[in-house]
């Protein structure tokens, strides 16, 4: 048993420090999650089983048994030396000390900080089989429900690929002013979410290859052109919060939910790779049909709780992206079967007597 624990320790903390480090400088990934996650508890529990077998060398040692080299060892020493070390480490991760701010630095989130989605408090989704289900709620008694009905071009099981194929399909859920403006993003899916590119049907793609229009619209947020370079219109405007509530709460203007969906492969006899890059059809390779898009007005002056969306156009081949709507949807055709319904229902705080 003891050479099992070994060995298993070994083995385990070699997993766990490359999940770790694959975690600190590439993007967020939910495999490497759950192994860090799985191995962290059975490097646990292994260091538990190790321990247990030297509960007599801690106790030698408090008593102030002497070394091998015949001198005393202080029991305070042992003690109190190891206890400072880890409470330092310990503070300095709550106030910031160093060396955790160097250290931070060199992570893939703080150099990308600015690219990087992550919902808003109080936004949960909520996959099933042939449904997506988003609610983002407010502090105020307001809050925005959506649920995406997949339509039969949509495969459920590729939200779990298998391992290293990288094809699960790329949403988008966002709300806009009636001027086009960002409001606020509430889901992206996890690969388009952490990194302007990934691989995607075994080829790398930027998520504006994937998502052209909400990654147009995030440039609002991020002050990053899908390019990489600096948009100084984003970047002078830190004021705005990019939050629905206030449009919930007190804002008489409307405003639009939308969707963008994407899958890969799903190329048709218009929209495919093997042409010319100039052909309005041309589309890079794994990519196939464009991007469907869809949106709901929300009219605040309207009793209505319930919206349902409508196809609006698509996102443009890769010869036309641009991150505006195009509204001629006559060359898709499995497309436009990938999404049945879309139902939005909002709920607004009572109005204040």
């Amino acid at each position: 048993m003891k050479h099992y624990v070994n060995f298993a320790l070994l083995f385990a903390f070699l997993v766990l420090i490359a999940s770790a480090l694959l975690r600190f400088f590439e993007p967020f990934s939910l495999a490497t999650t759950r192994i860090h996650i799985l191995f962290g508890a059975f490097v646990l529990l292994l260091v538990g089983l190790h321990l247990s077998s030297r509960i007599g060398y801690f106790s030698r040692r408090l008593k102030g048994v002497k070394a091998s080299s015949g001198e005393p060892l202080s029991s305070k020493r042992l003690v109190v030396l190891p206890l400072i070390t880890c409470a330092y480490l310990l503070a300095a991760c709550f106030l910031n000390w160093w060396p955790v701010p160097h250290l931070i630095a060199l992570g893939y989130e703080a150099r990308n900080r600015a690219t990087i989605f992550r919902p808003e408090s109080g936004t949960a989704i909520r996959p099933l089989e042939n449904f997506t289900q988003l609610k983002r709620r407010t502090d105020k008694e307001a809050s925005v429900f959506i649920e995406i009905e997949w339509g039969p071009a949509y495969d459920p099981v590729a939200e779990f690929p298998t391992p290293f194929t990288g094809v699960r399909p790329q949403i988008a859920i966002w709300a806009e002013s009636s001027v086009g403006a960002l409001i606020e993003t509430f889901f992206v899916s996890e690969e388009s979410a952490f990194s302007e590119s990934f691989e995607w049907a075994g080829n790398e793609r930027r998520r504006v290859d994937i998502l052209p229009i909400w990654r147009h619209q995030f440039t609002l947020a991020s002050g990053i052109e899908p390019d990489g370079d600096i948009d100084a219109y984003s970047g002078a405007t830190p004021e705005h919060s990019f939050s629905i509530a206030n449009n919930l709460h007190e804002d008489p203007n409307g405003f639009y939910i939308s969707v963008e969906a994407n899958v890969p492969n799903d190329t048709n006899q218009f929209y495919h790779s093997e042409q010319a890059e100039t052909e309005a059809g041309y589309t890079l390779p794994g990519i196939g049909q464009p991007s469907v898009f869809y949106s709901a007005y929300i009219d605040p002056e309207s009793p209505q709780k319930y919206y349902l969306m409508e196809f609006v156009g698509h996102g443009g081949s890769s010869s036309q992206q641009s991150g505006e709507v195009y509204y001629d949807s006559s060359q898709l055709t499995t497309a436009r079967n990938l999404i049945e319904k879309i139902l939005v229902r909002v709920e607004r705080p009572p109005a204040s007597e």
